[in-house]
């Protein structure tokens, strides 16, 4: 029987991972894509630059990963067996991301650096749909057990949905409390 070798060095810090992260976002909020650089990330994480890129080899795979842990907690829930309240879950999730102090900061600069950089938005767009796939899972639950009818596309309530709280918190910043996420809810379910 063969023993895996062990590795060279010191095992990865979750300390430095977080660093690198936060000042990943954060250098990213203020310079954008194009402007992130690494010996800043460096610099504002305390830790080498050979750290970072171990583990990010590129500023894409940098940025992603710092994206995706602002991102969280706006996950899918597991499933209710209702869909009206798996919506709401979403809802509230969404909402509480797109309010949270680090996406509030980060999205106007993901918006306009997706619009400058095609390598950005292709990386943002599977992000995305990545993310959305549970989702759309439990979307397509609630048609099975009859919550919604069969012909309609999982993709377009999700959108509905976020496209609704999205547009108020960051278009128009009308209010978006429980009351207005449980109507929206309700009318999704109605459509």
């Amino acid at each position: 029987m063969s023993v895996a070798p062990a590795r060279a060095g010191r095992p990865r810090s979750a300390e430095a991972d977080d660093a690198i992260l936060d000042a990943a976002l954060d250098q990213f909020c203020d310079y954008g894509y194009d402007g992130l650089s690494v010996e800043r990330v460096a610099a504002g994480a305390g830790v080498a630059k050979t750290t970072i890129y171990r583990r990010y080899p590129t500023k894409l795979d940098l940025v992603m990963a710092a994206l995706e842990r602002a991102k969280e907690a706006a996950r899918a829930p597991e499933g209710s067996g209702s869909l009206r309240e798996d919506l709401l879950v979403m809802a509230r999730s969404y909402l509480a991301m797109l309010q949270s102090p680090t996406i509030g900061r980060a999205l106007p600069m993901l918006l306009a650096s997706k619009a400058r950089s095609d390598e950005l938005a292709a990386a943002h767009a599977e992000f995305v749909r990545g993310r959305r796939a549970p989702g759309y899972d439990l979307i397509r639950q609630g048609i099975a057990r009859g919550e919604l009818a069969a012909n309609v596309d999982p993709a377009m309530i999700a959108d509905m949905l976020f496209g609704a709280i999205f547009t108020r918190v960051v278009v128009t910043g009308e209010p978006t409390g429980e009351e207005y996420l449980v109507a929206l809810v309700e009318r999704v379910l109605a459509a």
